[in-house]
């Protein structure tokens, strides 16, 4: 089957019922490009953009039908973790990347190294991707990555204890650090969804790459996160994504992000923010990532750069009426930027 055939595979949602397994069957059967044909479509199953091999469904298409200007999901079907409300596994739609522990850095690598040393080579072969954490040097008590700095990178060659990478590395990398292996989604594309209810995340992708979300927007949102692009990602592009949120804080039970990207690099985010959260739009340990004319009010923290974030900032941000702080760049982000701050009263 074509991953675009001529037509789109046309979804009519049940607003009583839970969509989720009409659209996971959908991709399971092969189709790419989803249209949603209703203004309602509640999703108590978390739908995963991947199959149960774990291999990503590149290319996803999901959108409303036409005539239909934003489908409407209540996602308080998937709810959130009964022992952890800010489990992030919780979302509508998902992609976690399928990250397998493999080896670690025997050696410090600086930033412009094409190459790096692992314990052990045979973890890994060429074409593999791989997520190299900066924040877990301590592979015997947790061989996953952790929250924190990071990189992703294609293996291109080995040779002796060496991996050479696709790309130089942006970040001076500890030795230790652990070298997990990972699957990038690639090129997909998310537009006109209105997240309500509560579930921890609305729209969450870890690990891609040259994807676009575009209108995503929020109504009577009660969730921890509208819209999470999450560790490991490149080259990404949100647009005119927005969210309305109902109690500001960092509370598990709280809207803690309207919009936010974390561990991106050179990601761009337009236009897009929030209101009524812990913080409207922020960014955490990305790289040559920049938001421009985000949009923050009466959040927490309206706007910030947070956690070793490298190159990265807010150019014309509209930020104003913060709860506490209107804009923040955290002291150990590096050459990171907050420019032409202009108010915003909507």
């Amino acid at each position: 089957m074509s991953i675009y055939p001529a037509s789109p595979f046309v979804i009519t949602p049940d607003p009583s019922e839970d969509n989720g397994p009409a659209i996971i069957n959908a991709l399971k059967d092969g189709y790419r490009w989803i249209q949603i044909n209703g203004t309602s479509c509640p999703i108590g199953t978390r739908v995963d953009l991947n199959d149960t091999d774990g291999q990503p469904y590149h290319g996803v298409i999901i959108e409303p039908a036409p005539g239909i200007s934003k489908v409407t999901i209540d996602s308080s079907g998937v709810g959130r973790s009964p022992t952890d409300p800010t489990n992030p596994s919780y979302a509508a739609i998902d992609y976690e990347g399928w990250v397998r522990p493999a080896s670690y850095m025997t050696a410090a690598a600086p930033a412009g190294s094409y190459m790096i040393d692992v314990a052990d080579i045979t973890q890994y072969s060429n074409g593999q991707w791989i997520v190299i954490s900066s924040a877990n040097t301590d592979f015997a008590t947790q061989s996953l990555p952790t929250d924190g700095p990071m990189e992703v990178r294609q293996i291109i060659a080995r040779g002796g204890s060496s991996l050479t990478l696709d790309r130089v590395l942006k970040r001076d990398t500890p030795k230790n650090a652990v070298v997990a292996t990972c699957r990038p989604i690639q090129n997909v594309y998310i537009r006109d969804l209105e997240f309500t209810g509560n579930s921890t995340i609305g729209l969450h992708m870890h690990y891609a790459q040259h994807c676009t979300v575009e209108r995503i927007t929020s109504s009577n949102w009660r969730g921890r996160c509208m819209l999470l692009i999450d560790n490991g990602g490149s080259y990404n592009t949100i647009i005119d994504s927005y969210c309305t949120g109902v109690e500001p804080g960092i509370g598990g039970e709280q809207n803690t992000w309207g919009v936010v990207v974390e561990g991106q690099d050179s990601t761009r985010i337009i236009n897009s923010g929030g209101e009524l959260c812990g913080e409207g739009m922020g960014m955490n340990y990305c790289i040559d990532t920049i938001s421009i004319d985000a949009r923050g009010s009466k959040n927490t923290v309206n706007v910030g750069v947070h956690t070793a974030s490298l190159r990265s900032g807010f150019l014309r941000p509209k930020a104003s009426r913060p709860v506490i702080v209107n804009t923040v760049i955290t002291p150990e982000c590096v050459d990171c930027y907050m420019i032409d701050v202009q108010p915003w009263t909507s």
